[in-house]
């Protein structure tokens, strides 16, 4: 592949690539940083930069490592090169990082194995600390035997090796990442969760496009056991979370007795000591932010909390006179956009912007328990959590299906 077709194909990713504020601050700047990314892919000298790490409590507390912009730009060119050739290969009921899954296709799926005679019983298992688990030399050995096979030309796919193989094995601490946000926050991450004092040679970040690719390439050895030589019909993985479904708790006992020792000896892996569920389909699986019954769903308290927390955030922001509790600092995205706009007007009334931004917090939440039996918690939310809020919103329809903005308050 030519230094120009390269050229071509990162302009093209960099087009694709969310109106972030990486982007925009880069812009200028972007003819000669794909430029000279390419000149570096085609002579076979590419080397990713360092990282961005900062923490995230939502759903849970973890540490996330960000690329620089134009590491994120190969990242996108090496993946949608070899992405087709091994979405051929992962087993149908893998749900994440994949064209057309999805959380909520994912689910539909346990469903429907729920549904199906002969499972009656799931087992739920998870894999301790998977992405700071991952053997890069394993991973790297899974990488260089289907080399070979990618159907691209020999000059293409020693193109595609080095950028590969520079990923894979670089450690996400060197050179030492730059720490961002709460770093308070970022310190409170387990040790064993935290890429930071791992042996050498294992962990990937989590919160780079090729992390979680190389996940799924990882975790099809598995996928390709458990179908293939424990021959398990129901079975469903999303990330490093599994279900498998039989018609009695005992052969279910023995498939995870197989699998743990799999994963030990294949994979480097190990099964969450507290987190395996064993129980009758009946009674529901907590599985992606959902309560999975055969045939309806429920929306997990937990994601009812972060909304409220979230609702109280708001009130405090827009009504600070008239909330009882001093208002949190805000992290994450939600920083990062109020140091950049305008969130109140003089006269005390919210901008249109931050109405527009709150609206899409909202309907967030609402898109996600619209997924499930909640039109009572929908409602609910509107009449009795917005609370002063509602001056600005109201239910777009009688069933709470998604939020809009008061016509009285828009531009």
């Amino acid at each position: 592949m030519t230094q120009t077709d390269i050229a071509r194909q990162l302009f093209a990713c960099a087009a694709k690539a969310s109106n972030s504020e990486h982007k925009r601050a880069h812009l200028l700047q972007l003819p000669n940083m794909v430029l000279a990314l390419a000149h570096d892919i085609a002579s076979g000298h590419y080397r990713p930069s360092g990282f961005t790490v900062f923490a995230v409590t939502d759903p849970k507390l973890r540490e996330i490592f960000a690329p620089a912009f134009a590491d994120r730009l190969v990242q996108q060119w090496l993946v949608q090169h070899i992405e087709p050739w091994w979405n051929k290969r992962f087993i149908d009921d893998s749900y994440a990082n994949r064209q057309g899954k999805g959380t909520q296709a994912a689910i539909g799926r346990l469903q429907h194995f729920m549904r199906q005679p002969g499972h009656r019983w799931y087992c739920q298992l998870d894999i301790r600390a998977f992405f700071p688990s991952i053997d890069r030399r394993i991973l790297l050995q899974l990488w260089q035997t289907a080399l070979p096979k990618l159907p691209w030309p020999a000059s293409t796919r020693q193109q595609l090796d080095q950028v590969a193989t520079a990923i894979i094995q670089q450690s996400p601490t060197e050179p030492p990442p730059r720490c961002s946000g709460d770093i308070a926050l970022l310190a409170r991450v387990p040790p064993h969760k935290s890429l930071f004092g791992a042996p050498p040679g294992l962990g990937m970040p989590i919160g780079s496009l090729t992390s979680q690719f190389f996940a799924n390439v990882y975790l099809n050895e598995l996928d390709q056991f458990v179908k293939h030589t424990l021959k398990v019909r129901g079975y469903i993985r999303y990330v490093d979370d599994f279900v498998l479904l039989a018609d009695a708790p005992q052969t279910l006992l023995v498939h995870k007795a197989r699998i743990e020792q799999f994963l030990q000896e294949r994979l480097r892996l190990q099964l969450h000591p507290t987190k395996t569920v064993l129980q009758r389909c009946s009674q529901g699986a907590d599985f992606l932010g959902t309560i999975v019954h055969p045939h309806h769903r429920l929306t997990r308290q937990r994601a009812v909390r972060a909304l409220n927390r979230r609702l109280h955030w708001f009130r405090a922001l827009v009504f600070p006179h008239d909330t009882h509790h001093p208002m949190q600092q805000p992290s994450g995205s939600w920083q990062r956009w109020l140091a950049n706009h305008q969130a109140i007007h003089a006269h005390g009334h919210p901008t249109a912007a931050l109405l527009q931004r709150m609206l899409a917090t909202l309907n967030s939440y609402y898109g996600i328990y619209g997924h499930a039996n909640t039109w009572r918690l929908r409602k609910h939310i509107y009449e009795h959590e917005l609370g002063p809020l509602k001056t600005f919103f109201l239910p777009d329809g009688p069933n709470y299906r998604h939020l809009r903005i008061r016509k009285a308050w828009l531009p």
